[in-house]
C-alpha cells in the first residue's frame, strides 16, 4: 500500500504541543530524583543487577575466546563487555576490552590490517582478568598497563601515534 504525503515540510512550535508536566512539577522531579533516597535505590538496584551482569559478561568472554578470527565477532563483543564490565565491578576486564576495541578502531581507521596475535594477547587477557579480576586485581593492571603500551608502539608503526 502507497501512501502520497505532501512534499512540504511543516514546522510544529514547541508551544503546540501539550506540557507533560508544570514547571512546578519538573522542579519537583528534578528535586526527588536529586535525592539521596533515588540515590539509594539506584545503587541498590544496580547491586541488584551486579550478579547478573557478571554472568552475561562471562558469556561475552566465551563467546570472545571462541570467535577465532572473525573480527566483527570479536568487535562486537568486546565492545559489549568494555560498556558493562565496570558497573559489574569487572574493571581491569573493562579497561583490557577498551584497549581492544581503540586498537581495532585505530587500525580500521587508518585501512592497516590487525596483527592477529596482539588482538589473540588482548582476547587471553580479557578472559582471565574476567576469571580472576577479583582474586588477583594487581595482574590484572600490570597487564592492561603493558597491553596498551604494546599498542601503542604498534600503532606508532603503523603512522598513526
Amino acid at each position: 500500500m502507497s501512501r502520497n504525503f505532501d512534499k512540504k515540510s511543516q514546522l510544529i512550535t514547541s508551544d503546540a504541543y501539550p506540557q507533560m508536566m508544570s514547571r512546578q512539577g519538573g522542579a519537583q522531579a528534578v528535586q526527588t530524583l536529586r535525592s539521596p533516597q533515588a540515590t539509594t535505590n539506584a545503587q541498590s538496584a544496580i547491586e541488584a543487577c551486579v550478579p547478573a551482569m557478571r554472568k552475561a559478561i562471562l558469556q561475552y568472554v566465551d563467546e570472545l575466546e571462541k570467535a577465532e578470527g572473525d573480527m566483527a565477532t570479536v568487535f562486537a563483543r568486546a565492545h559489549e563487555i568494555r560498556g558493562f564490565a565496570e558497573t559489574a565491578g569487572l574493571v581491569t576486564t573493562g579497561r583490557i576490552a577498551e584497549i581492544l576495541c581503540r586498537y581495532m578502531d585505530d587500525m580500521e581507521r587508518i585501512k592497516r590490517p590487525l596483527d592477529q596475535t596482539l588482538v589473540a594477547l588482548n582476547i587471553a587477557a580479557i578472559g582471565r582478568a574476567a576469571r580472576t579480576e577479583d582474586t588477583d586485581p594487581t595482574m590484572g593492571e600490570v597487564v592492561a598497563t603493558e597491553l596498551t603500551a604494546l599498542i601503542a608502539r604498534r600503532l606508532a608503526d603503523a603512522g598513526l601515534a
